[in-house]
């Protein structure tokens, strides 16, 4: 371990094998309660179980499917709700087909999809590791660390939870994934963190399997990622302001039906990676963020005008951090702190007025002036979250003509 909606569906009475029939609207995909089980329809004659699995493995980990193959329809059943919840946005935001057929996804009211005593989770190469406690990143690369000591992975896909992460491993053999799993139930990546849970993949023989080199460049292509479990009270400018950190800001999409996800483009894939990196996990409002690398590499703007609010352009902001994109020379780029660096300060401003300043948000326990200048300052607060709510709210705050610069900082103070 390291260290450290619809048209015609079914005719009335119409029996889905072991389903009574299913009753979809046609018109939306919020009437039935969100359960792990999803409707799909569109689907050609030809496609088969294992074109869908592999469309919403990108997603989640699908644990039973029926397949409807004469009605163009299937029921996916993910391992968990949150899975499905985003199987359900990503694909009505990104929409995905199948033989030239694009695919809609809805609720289907159904909590399981009925099984049947072979399509048990059986051994197999492809292994499902669930992790807890998960007070560390986990990356491509710390996979590959993990799985060394049994054998090659040749597909790794990752996935943020609202617990931790979850991870698809496929191994080179039968062999390597028994040892695998043996070898790493119940471990820690981390001393004393990150728990893996390793068990055999449900749909491993279904799911089409991706050379290491096709996984390992699945990130490469993106430098937009995706936020999940945010609070909704958050803007477009909050969430500028506190992704800005690690990189130059392009666009901000918080989505108008789905107001705790959103999205985030950076100028370079390097940008989004450290922004993923450190932000994951976040204390954020009231809420733990969850951050991942998305499939698309820009954001679309919407033409609605009502939805405009919800997704801002920032490509020629004058906030800008950087000049340089992709440049390893950031400064005061630290992961989030208790501390905060304050920069730009006017010469009027005292301690007494940014106590004020920061008292709806957070109380301020430590301040230092740096510098006879005194245009900069260390802020400390009582807790991650508590500086990282006064970063949303206040950095780029115009005071007295100057824009307050906030950012975390490394440097400790009594």
């Amino acid at each position: 371990m390291l260290r450290g909606k619809h048209e015609r569906d079914e005719e009335p009475g119409e029996e889905l094998g072991p389903f009574k029939k299913a009753s979809v609207d046609p018109r939306s995909n919020t009437e039935y309660e969100p359960t792990r089980v999803l409707f799909v329809r569109g689907l050609s004659p030809t496609a088969s179980e294992r074109d869908v699995v592999d469309v919403c493995a990108e997603v989640g980990v699908v644990e039973q499917i029926f397949l409807l193959r004469n009605k163009g329809q299937a029921f996916i059943e993910f391992d968990s709700q949150e899975a499905a919840d985003f199987c359900l946005l990503h694909y009505s935001a990104h929409p995905v087909s199948i033989q030239g057929n694009r695919l809609f996804f809805s609720y289907s009211g159904r909590h399981q999809v009925t099984r049947k005593p072979h399509e048990q989770a059986l051994p197999n190469e492809e292994l499902v590791l669930t992790i807890t406690d998960a007070k560390f990143p986990v990356t491509l690369d710390v996979v590959h660390k993990v799985m060394t000591p049994y054998g090659r992975a040749s597909k790794v896909r990752i996935f943020p939870r609202a617990y931790g992460f979850q991870v698809l491993v496929l191994l080179e053999n039968l062999d390597a994934a028994t040892k695998a799993r043996a070898g790493l139930d119940g471990q820690h990546i981390y001393s004393g963190c990150n728990t893996i849970k390793a068990e055999y993949s449900p749909m491993a023989a279904l799911a089409a399997p991706k050379t290491q080199e096709e996984t390992m460049n699945e990130e490469d292509v993106s430098n937009v990622i995706f936020l999940h479990n945010m609070s909704e009270t958050l803007t477009t400018d909050m969430l500028f302001n506190l992704f800005s950190l690690y990189g130059n800001v392009q666009k901000v999409k918080i989505f108008y039906k789905k107001r705790d996800m959103g999205l985030v483009q950076f100028e370079d894939h390097e940008q989004a990676v450290l922004a993923k990196n450190n932000l994951h996990n976040l204390p954020l409002l009231g809420r733990t963020l969850l951050v991942s690398i998305s499939r698309n590499s820009f954001i679309n703007m919407p033409s609605s005008e009502r939805k405009a609010s919800f997704c801002r352009d920032y490509a020629d902001s004058r906030f800008h951090r950087y000049k340089i994109a992709g440049s390893k020379n950031f400064q005061h780029m630290f992961p989030p702190s208790a501390t905060l660096h304050l920069s730009n300060l006017s010469d009027s401003v005292e301690e007494g007025f940014l106590k004020r300043l920061f008292s709806d948000q957070a109380e301020l326990v430590s301040f230092k002036y740096l510098g006879e200048e005194r245009r900069q300052a260390l802020a400390k607060f009582k807790s991650v979250e508590d500086a990282v709510r006064v970063l949303v709210f206040h950095h780029n705050e115009n005071i007295n003509g100057r824009f307050l610069k906030i950012s975390f900082s490394k440097a400790s103070i009594n």
